[in-house]
């Protein structure tokens, strides 16, 4: 075989769909390789994967099978086979890295907080079939939130008619056409039949009655979740198992998926506003503090006198999340009985201060925006009495610790297997 028929055969000919297959793999391996650095994940699960066994075994085991399909197959080159072990490295750290963040304890899912910026409507569009005997395919409308943080949130078609009249109204809708859209009549329907999709985006008014706080889930690495270390609490959340909570999941509302309740009442109601007032205006500070200070605010009023219900709820919560300041309060008989704070943070002044400030309200009726705005004041105050979010850098003599269950093993290594496969299978073709 001359190089030119390798060339053909490989890089520039059979455009098939085995050929399409091999080029979506790639593209799969750079988007992965892409989502990690942009997260700012990519040394955090590095030094978890390449510090494992499963590791070494898989880039040996895919290395050992692309050399001996490279011995028993003469169009198998060198060259291809150079190409296969660079796309072997890259392929095994990306599967082992997901493997770690879906399907262990390293997976943390923490809430982002920021503020709707703009909101985008695509108009849904029919792709005209070339022939006959094939279907017009249909593109349905989407509407789409983008946030201060840069974050893509999926909505529906009621929360873009919302926003749009809590933004401005419909004289302040911006359009981006293609320019054969520009000679269409004006529209109010959801999807065009000239197969050119339209775009149509309102922003943000800037005043702040009229903003939107945003909160989002995200997937991070959390060394001490998944580490079997000593550092972990256990034991004691069995005698408090009526006070505990699942930790709140981000939920829709009629802006969409975007909504957090920042407030726990559990054994026990305040009364009045301060649920409503307290969640209402911690989320309206979030909408700047979140992403300056990177930190997330929760409040969890419990029923019961015992402090000991503290460590309860650091272990059901396994410390919570690495960027939570978790106000946790006792409160009975309407009085205050105790304040701890749960945060990753080494700044135990603010920790002080702040249950201090806390336990000296006495009680929370009535006095739902003295609460918060004690909860702000600390987190900004100056110097080493102001919040500062640990970083998971300072846990990274954890990483060695962290370890994946076997099935999951058998499953990253299948399925790294199938994703080099078109690889192999392009490289041997005749």
């Amino acid at each position: 075989m001359t190089l030119d028929d390798r060339r053909n055969r490989f890089l520039a000919g059979d455009r098939d769909i085995p050929f399409a297959i091999f080029l979506g793999s790639l593209v799969l391996i750079l988007a992965g390789l892409g989502d990690f650095l942009w997260s700012g994940q990519g040394r955090e699960t590095w030094l978890v994967v390449s510090g494992t066994l499963p590791f070494f075994i898989l880039t040996a085991f895919l290395l050992i099978g692309g050399i001996g399909f490279w011995l028993k197959s003469d169009k198998f080159s060198g060259m291809e086979l150079t190409l296969f072990a660079g796309i072997t490295l890259p392929c095994s750290y990306i599967t082992l890295a997901y493997a770690f963040l879906w399907f262990t304890a390293m997976g943390h899912t923490v809430i982002w907080n920021s503020r709707i910026q703009d909101v985008t409507w695509e108009e849904g569009w029919i792709d005209k079939a070339d022939r006959k005997d094939e279907s017009d395919t249909h593109h349905r409308p989407s509407y789409t939130i983008t946030t201060a943080a840069n974050e893509s949130i999926s909505t529906t078609k009621r929360s873009w008619h919302t926003l749009v009249n809590r933004f401005g109204g419909w004289r302040k809708v911006k359009s981006r056409r293609n320019l054969m859209a520009d000679l269409e009549e004006p529209r109010r329907s959801d999807s065009d039949c000239d197969g050119i999709p339209e775009i149509h985006t309102i922003t943000w008014n800037g005043r702040e009655e009229s903003s939107v706080p945003t909160s989002q889930e995200h997937i991070e690495a959390n060394y001490l979740q998944a580490a079997d270390t000593s550092l972990k609490i256990s034991g004691v959340k069995q005698n408090y198992q009526q006070y505990l909570v699942e930790y709140p999941r981000v939920t829709s509302g009629q802006f969409g998926q975007i909504e957090f309740d920042r407030v726990i009442e559990q054994k026990v109601k305040v009364g009045g506003t301060f649920h409503q007032l307290v969640d209402r205006k911690l989320d309206q500070a979030l909408q700047a503090l979140g992403s300056k200070k990177q930190c997330n605010i929760v409040v969890y009023v419990v029923g019961t006198e015992n402090v000991g219900f503290f460590q309860a709820l650091r272990e059901h919560w396994q410390e919570g999340k690495k960027n939570d300041i978790c106000v946790c309060i006792g409160y009975t008989k309407k009085k205050i009985q105790w304040c701890k704070v749960m945060t990753y943070t080494d700044r135990t002044l603010f920790v002080e201060n702040l249950e201090r400030d806390v336990r000296h309200l006495e009680t929370l009726d009535g006095k739902g925006d003295e609460l918060a705005n004690i909860i702000l004041t600390n987190i900004n105050a100056a110097d080493d009495a102001g919040y500062l979010r640990k970083p998971m850098a300072d846990f990274e003599f954890l990483a060695a610790d962290v370890t994946m269950p076997w099935l999951t093993q058998v499953f990253a290594f299948l399925w790294a297997c199938v994703w080099l496969s078109p690889t192999i299978y392009i490289c041997v073709r005749s």
